[in-house]
C-alpha cells in the first residue's frame, strides 16, 4: 500500500472528518454523472453514493481492506456500481440477463471488485464461462476488466508489438464469452 493511502486509512480510522469530506466532495459529481447512463434521478444516485462512501468508510474502519488495488474513487465507484446494478434489478429493470456488452463489462468488473457479493447466479455464470476460455483471452480480460490496465498497458505488459491487435483480441474474447454465456442459458 502506498504511503498516501496508508495515511488516508489512518485518518479515515480516527474519524477525521476533513478527510471524509474531501473524498465525498472530490468524487460525487464524477459518481453522478457516471450514474446517469443507468437512468436513475439525482436523488436516487446520491443515496446510492453516500451509501458507497459509507460502505468504504466500514470496510476501512473494521478491516475489511487494509490496502487498494486501486484508486479510493475507483473502489467507490466499483461499490456504487454494484448498488446501482441491485437497485435496477429490484426494481426489475434487470430481470433477465441482458447481455449487451456495456452490462457484460459492467458485471465482469463487479465479479473482482464486490468479492462478498460473488455468490449471485449472475455472477457465477459470467465466472464459470470466463474460466472456460483460453488462457491469452482469461489474462486480456482479468487485466483489462479486474486489474484496470488500459489497453495500452496491456500490450505493454503482455509484449504486443500492435495496439490494434489487442484491442481486436480484447473485442474478440468478450465476444466469445457473451458466446459461452448464451450457450450456457439456451442449455438450461
Amino acid at each position: 500500500m502506498n504511503r498516501h493511502t496508508e495515511e488516508l486509512f489512518t485518518k479515515i480510522r480516527q474519524g477525521d472528518s476533513k478527510v471524509l469530506e474531501a473524498i465525498y466532495v472530490d468524487n460525487r459529481l464524477a459518481f453522478l454523472n457516471f450514474g446517469l447512463k443507468y437512468n436513475l434521478n439525482e436523488e436516487a444516485l446520491l443515496d446510492i453514493y453516500q451509501d458507497a462512501i459509507i460502505a468504504f468508510v466500514e470496510n476501512v474502519t473494521n478491516g475489511k481492506i487494509i490496502a487498494l488495488n486501486s484508486s479510493v474513487k475507483t473502489y467507490l465507484f466499483s461499490i456504487g456500481k454494484y448498488m446501482i446494478f441491485k437497485k435496477l434489478k429490484k426494481e426489475s429493470k434487470l430481470e433477465t440477463l441482458d447481455l449487451d456488452d456495456k452490462r457484460l463489462e459492467l458485471s465482469i468488473k463487479l465479479i473482482d471488485n464486490i468479492n462478498d457479493e460473488t455468490d449471485n447466479e449472475h455472477n457465477k455464470l459470467i465466472e464459470h464461462c470466463l474460466d472456460k476460455l483460453g488462457y491469452q483471452c482469461q489474462t486480456v480480460l482479468k487485466l483489462f476488466y479486474y486489474n484496470g490496465l488500459t489497453l495500452e498497458e496491456i500490450q505493454k505488459h503482455l509484449d504486443y508489438s500492435n495496439y490494434n491487435t489487442i484491442k481486436s483480441q480484447k473485442s474478440r474474447c468478450l465476444k466469445n464469452l457473451k458466446e459461452l454465456i448464451n450457450d450456457h442459458l439456451k442449455n438450461e
